[in-house]
């Protein structure tokens, strides 16, 4: 079985490379104030360390909520329309249905216990405020953290200042009477890390105590100034910082003055740079949301710092703490904090270069999203789609360098339809045609390039049962097809043209009309076109009733993509095998196509193919009667169906399917029936496939432990019926007054004593010994 990928970076809090220190009464205040509020913003400025006390608030209240914690950077955010995309994409949603900004989140977080945090809200501000009173208002047990440089100004809103670090007077008594200052802390912490054995003295603790109390506290440039003494002594820090401040403030306390303070602690550490790791530090300021080694080779480099040395430049930017290496599995990527990043494209800007490595950063991208696009059929798909993901913000931010650049609309047209796989795999259909209405408004292309896009963009509509504007875009589409007489445009309306119909359920039009396209496809050599197509047929012949059109499409389609190690048509092919073998009575081979499908679409996380995958082996479990697991496995799918904010129903014959399914499995008996689909709702996705994938009959091991029940305690058994019911060990441990760890200590034993491995299968077992009992 397929190892599940690790989960997205952004759904991580962000790692804690060095010590902690200080804000004791800041986070305790802050977790007063959730006692009281539902959202509280840290405010303060840059600098300050509030991303830091954030980060180290979640982790102290992790345990208070039980559906997790999810961090959300929006540093590099420019576009605040697309604000609902990326917390939805933090929270691992897929946004296919139109509806998904807001009620797609609401309804994920209505009835979850999450604390959701807002980093760098400052440049996004009215769009965050929008948003946050929008989800406080449907979700009572959702909490927001949120940093920003002044408060969202929203009712219920609580915000808490996060001040510098208290810092001494600079006629300190002792070295003793220093310890007690936070600032003195962090600063000693980060320079015995710089140079090993670096200690407090009576000698040194004027030049300490100076220091700190020049740098206002902010944590920052005390990070910065602890760099500087693996080359300078302290004494001769002291002498630079102090000259800079004076000329730069008036010796006042305010916040414009410490961002003075802090951006001249910044210009000093950009003047101690060497010209090449300054031209590196400016250049790398082009990327959102990280930065991978190649990337930087290919888009930093030049005659000044040749491709070859990039990475020495690079490695000595992170050993002086301007650059953060950061590690995701087995890469390794590089991000600028914030103040930094604005520093050094202030001077890129000020040079008169920043467009030219803009456009750099863009050409990088759009190479990359093109050679994954004309690759597609390939062994190197799914690590492809892997970079991409891992990209998301870079393409963005090259899209947002094609809409805003004059002369862009050929390349602008170019990238947003290279990246509709990646739409489709990755489940950003709205994003996807945010950005092709964009680039389609503002292009004055009018060949073979706008045609595609058109047909990419309503091909999306579809997807989102938007017929009137995918009948719109295809209109435009083949009227350019009609005017060029360009047979691979052809193709594409073609195609697009059938699967419109296909969703209208004019299952002839659609079949006839696929044929067509693949004709086109195959005359012209388009490989990816033909095998897409070709699933797309299958499917369609499959809700015809066309076994024999069906299987021949879908062995074409396997005869195109597995030999070259192509798995996302292939998997959607294999699910429609597997529809197809089903309806015609064949259900060992049914289960087998519908196990691969779903096997690989893990693998890739293509969450909307996995729903698609646990309907159809629900519908062929639940003709072999085996209702309970089709009830959970239904409930599974309904559990990402509804984070999607979509259903089925746009397909008018897989909607009557799952209808038929469902009535099937209901005839269990409403009271099990509910208790396994509930079961399946409260497994999370990795868990629902690894319950799924099991080709064991579930049922069966339930028949061989009857008499398990009378092996299990009262309390045992009374805890797998919370289990049945869908409660978490929290839950459990709230509703009979004893402690988590107990729980999960009989749920354990439970497991043991039946033999299960899954909280699923002890649904199963109740619902069956319930049932039993009902019946005698």
């Amino acid at each position: 079985m397929t190892e599940k990928p690790p989960q997205p970076p952004s759904r991580t809090l962000p790692v804690e490379v060095t010590r902690f220190v200080g804000r004791r009464r800041e986070l305790n205040e802050a977790k007063r104030l959730f006692a009281l509020t539902h959202l509280v913003t840290l405010t303060g400025v840059g600098g300050s360390g509030k991303t830091r006390m954030a980060a180290r608030l979640a982790r102290e209240l992790e345990r208070a909520f039980p559906d997790g914690i999810c961090f959300v950077r929006l540093a590099e955010l420019q576009d605040s329309s697309l604000l609902g995309h990326t917390v939805a994409d933090a929270l691992g949603l897929r946004e296919v249905s139109r509806q998904w900004r807001i009620e797609t989140l609401t309804e994920y977080l209505a009835t979850r216990k999450l604390l959701l945090v807002l980093d760098n809200c400052e440049h996004v501000l009215d769009a965050c405020a929008t948003l946050a009173d929008e989800l406080l208002q449907t979700a009572p047990d959702l909490r927001i953290l949120a940093t920003s440089r002044e408060p969202l100004g929203i009712a219920g809103e609580s915000t808490l200042s996060v001040p510098p670090l208290t810092v001494p007077d600079t006629a300190c008594s002792s070295a003793a009477s220093l310890v007690q200052y936070d600032s003195v802390n962090l600063f000693l912490d980060r320079a015995n890390s710089a140079v090993p054995g670096f200690q407090l003295t009576e000698a040194n603790r004027t030049a300490v105590a100076t220091l700190c109390h020049a740098l206002d506290g902010l944590p920052l440039a005390l990070e910065l100034a602890a760099i500087r003494l693996r080359a300078l002594s302290l004494d001769q820090i002291v002498e630079r910082i102090t000259d800079r401040y004076n000329l730069l403030t008036s010796g006042s306390r305010n916040a414009p003055d410490r961002q003075k303070t802090l951006w001249a602690l910044i210009t000093w550490s950009f003047e101690l740079c060497s010209p090449k790791e300054q031209a590196l530090w400016c250049r790398l300021t082009v990327f959102s949301g990280g930065i991978e080694l190649d990337a930087a080779e290919e888009v930093c480099s030049d005659g000044h710092i040749p491709s070859s040395e990039i990475f020495d430049v690079l490695a000595s930017l992170v050993d002086k703490s301007i650059l953060i290496r950061e590690d995701h599995g087995a890469r390794v990527r590089y991000q600028l904090l914030e103040t930094i990043r604005q520093y050094g494209q202030q001077r890129l800007h000020g040079s008169g270069e920043l467009a030219w490595w803009r456009r750099r950063h863009r050409d990088f991208y759009a190479d990359l999203v093109a050679r994954t696009f004309a690759e597609w059929i390939g062994p190197e798909q799914a690590q492809r789609l892997d970079r991409l993901r891992r990209d998301h913000t870079n393409i963005r931010a090259a899209l947002e360098y094609c809409v805003s650049e004059p002369g862009e609309e050929d390349a602008a047209l170019r990238l947003a339809s290279d990246l509709y796989f990646y739409w489709l795999t990755r489940g950003f259909i709205s994003e996807g045609r945010h950005w092709l209405d964009l680039v389609l408004a503002r292009t004055t292309n009018d060949g073979e390039l706008k045609a595609h896009a058109h047909c990419v963009d309503a091909n999306l509509a579809t997807l989102q049962d938007d017929p009137e504007t995918a009948g719109e875009q295809l209109a435009e589409a083949n009227t350019i097809a009609e005017r060029l007489g360009d047979r691979r445009c052809m193709a594409y309306v073609a195609q697009s043209r059938a699967l419109a119909a296909m969703y209208a359920d004019e299952l002839p039009e659609a079949i006839a009309v696929f044929e067509y396209a693949l004709e086109i496809c195959d005359q012209v050599g388009d490989h990816i076109g033909a095998a897409f197509t070709l699933f797309l047929h299958s499917l369609a012949a499959v809700l015809h009733g066309d076994p024999v059109k069906a299987n021949e499409s879908h062995r074409r389609c396997q005869a195109l993509t597995e030999p070259a190690g192509e798995l996302w048509i292939r998997s959607y092919s294999l699910w429609a095998a597997s529809l197809n073998a089903w309806r015609q009575g064949d259900i060992d081979l049914a289960l087998r196509r519908a196990f691969d499908g779903l096997d690989i679409k893990w693998a890739i996380d293509d969450q909307l193919g996995i729903a698609e995958c646990f309907e159809a082996i629900a519908w062929i479990e639940a003709t072999r009667h085996r209702c309970e697991r089709a009830a959970t496995v239904l409930g599974a799918a309904d559990t990402i169906w509804r984070a999607m904010g979509m259903s089925l129903s746009a397909i008018p014959g897989l909607h009557r399917y799952r209808a038929e399914s469902l009535a099937r499995a209901r005839r269990l008996g409403e009271r099990p029936f509910t208790s396994a689909f509930r079961a399946g709702t409260r497994m999370s996705i990795d868990e629902a496939v690894r319950f799924t994938l099991e080709k064991t009959d579930v049922e069966a091991p339930a028949r061989e432990h009857d008499t398990a029940s009378a092996q299990l305690t009262r309390r045992e058994s009374e805890i797998a019926g919370l289990v049945a019911e869908g409660l978490s060990n929290r839950e459990i441990a709230t509703r009979l007054v004893i402690s988590r760890r107990t729980v999960e200590a009989h749920v354990e034993h439970v497991l043991a004593k039946l033999g299960f491995t899954s909280r699923a299968q002890i649904a199963a077992w109740v619902t069956e010994r319930d049932t039993r009992t009902e019946a005698v």
